[in-house]
């Protein structure tokens, strides 16, 4: 009986055993089939901006998967001798415990989908997908052989859209106002002396400074000239605020008067016939530089330089703004030893024309805005737009610091939109965004000044906003920034009004065209892109805008 029991408990194990076997034999025959008949969609796989997405898809029979069992399916793209493996995807029959993965059922067909993602690599386009599959079942586990789950590659597209050429900034059109003189052929020579405080004598050291030194051998050059004429000089005398200078109220002009006498002397055309002209100098004074001082403060290093600036703005009189400073000064020294000294000052301009314009060295510092309401009627308008129109040119040469000293100081003489439209390019052409984009906004009464604007805030990916500013004029530059703000049909209607130019132009067009779905157009368009630039030809077939026209002809 004893014998008998044991027997029958050998038979059990070893049915166990066998059965065991066969049940994980069938299983791999089973799970390999499953592999197989696993499906990835689209069978094109597409990288579209760097990411390819496809869905996985697994379908199981009833009765197929086993209650017990767990099945891990690793896709992975190997692409030459380089492999880039997914997340892994886990499936666990009904009867399986401790485990949180997507159940299959074993007496109803089940389809499981799952979506996957991964980054494209230089190389995928000649990729094969496989699985690597891995079934577990208790303490059990084996590893299929890896199966194919896509063989076509990777078809890459690329959004190419938002790939404009350098940005051009637009001057304004300037006025021509010596006659049968064009500007280009207009020079000035110029520099500046500081004077100690409440006084209007001009030192030795600033008689002798490197910025003298260096405007009267500019100016002996011009002189040295036969074809060269000296035109004008224009003047600039300022005084800081507050303190001794404002007790002194003749200073500024005793200070003019002093420099006007050592700039002609100095530069060596006091016995220049047309030094002998009422005329020939153009004086600008400003007794109590104010404008100036925050001008200089907004560009100092002091914290809270913003506090002071508008502290002193918001004061009701200048005995009281005096009052404000004063305070300020005692407890901040560079406003004493390194802002006002810079007000105390007196700056010339000597312009002259030649056929050939002289090569010289033009010696410009920071100038101060006018603040004296009773500018001199003569010349005055002739000499702000004269250096409007020697920075537009220095603009046109790529010379944005000598175009930015010339309209700091032409604004000295006026503050005039112009200006400070061609101010705020000057700026942005060195980066300086901060200072361009306040330039440009105080100049919004122009139109100029609004697109620059624009250019800026596209510039900086702010493209609802530059929409605003650049639909006064109606350019290719508006066209794009609506089509990065997703305003395809405003995108089009302003392509429609333009007399487009290039291959971009046409190509960006197309875009618009093919997001409307005006296949007519989006053809056209791309036809003269590819008339005059042939290689677009190339990447309009990978440009993602355009994915869903490949069978256009125009892609033939």
């Amino acid at each position: 009986m004893k014998r008998t029991f044991l027997m029958s408990m050998f038979a059990v194990l070893v049915l166990w055993v066998f059965t065991g076997c066969h049940s994980m034999k069938k299983l791999q025959h089973e799970v390999i089939e499953t592999a197989v008949v696993g499906q990835v969609t689209p069978s094109q796989l597409e990288a579209v901006n760097g990411k390819i997405h496809f869905d996985y898809v697994v379908k199981f029979a009833p009765k197929q998967f086993d209650k017990k069992m767990v099945l891990k399916i690793t896709p992975r793209m190997q692409y030459g001798n380089k492999v880039e493996k997914l997340a892994p995807l886990y499936l666990q029959g009904e009867k399986v415990r401790h485990s949180d993965y997507q159940v299959v059922a074993y007496k109803s067909a089940t389809t499981v989908t799952r979506k996957m993602t991964m980054n494209f690599k230089e190389g995928m386009q000649n990729g094969v997908l496989w699985a690597d599959i891995e079934a577990v079942r208790g303490n059990k586990s084996f590893s299929l052989a890896p199966v194919i789950l896509n063989k076509n590659g990777v078809k890459v597209w690329q959004n190419y859209t938002i790939r404009m050429d350098g940005i051009t900034y637009m001057p304004v059109m300037t006025e021509t106002f010596i006659e049968d003189i064009p500007a280009s052929r207009v020079g000035v020579v110029s520099g500046y002396v500081l004077f100690p405080v409440s006084q209007s004598k001009i030192t030795d050291a600033q008689q002798h400074s490197i910025v003298m030194s260096r405007a009267a051998e500019a100016m002996k050059k011009v002189l040295g000239n036969k074809e060269a004429t000296v035109t004008n000089m224009l003047l600039y005398a300022s005084s800081s605020p507050g303190g001794m200078e404002r007790r002194n109220k003749n200073l500024t002009a005793s200070r003019f008067k002093v420099a006007k006498a050592f700039f002609e002397k100095d530069l060596g055309i006091a016995g220049l016939p047309i030094a002998n002209n009422t005329k020939f100098v153009i004086p600008q004074m400003v007794n109590e530089n104010w404008e100036g001082l925050y001008l200089l403060l907004n560009d100092s290093d002091i914290p809270n330089k913003a506090q002071i600036i508008s502290e002193l703005k918001s004061v009701a009189n200048n005995t009281k703004r005096e009052a404000v400073l004063e305070s300020y000064i005692k407890r901040i020294p560079e406003l004493e030893n390194e802002i006002l000294p810079l007000l105390r000052r007196a700056d010339f301009f000597v312009f002259y024309t030649t056929p050939e314009m002289i090569q010289q060295e033009t010696q410009v510092v920071y100038y101060m805005p006018q603040t004296n309401d009773k500018t001199p009627a003569v010349g005055t308008q002739w000499n702000w737009q004269l250096l409007n129109d020697l920075a537009v040119v220095a603009i046109q040469n790529k010379e944005y610091a000598k175009a930015q000293k010339l309209l700091e100081a032409a604004i000295v003489l006026k503050q005039d939109p112009a200006l400070m439209n061609n101010l705020g390019i000057a700026y942005a052409q060195q980066g300086n965004v901060t200072k361009a984009r306040e330039m440009l906004d105080k100049a919004q009464v122009r139109k100029e000044a609004k697109f620059n604007m624009g250019l800026i805030l596209m510039q900086q990916g702010d493209y609802a906003k530059a929409v605003n500013y650049l639909k006064g004029m109606p350019s290719v530059y508006l066209a794009y920034s609506q089509l990065k703000a997703g305003d395809n049909r405003a995108a089009m209607d302003t392509f429609k009004q333009l007399k487009l130019k290039n291959a971009t132009e046409y190509y960006l067009m197309a875009v618009a065209a093919a997001r409307v779905k005006d296949t007519s157009a989006m053809e056209q368009a791309l036809q003269k892109a590819f008339q005059m630039n042939p290689g677009l030809k190339k990447q309009a077939a990978t440009d993602v805008e355009f994915r869903d026209y490949t069978t256009v002809p125009v892609f033939g």
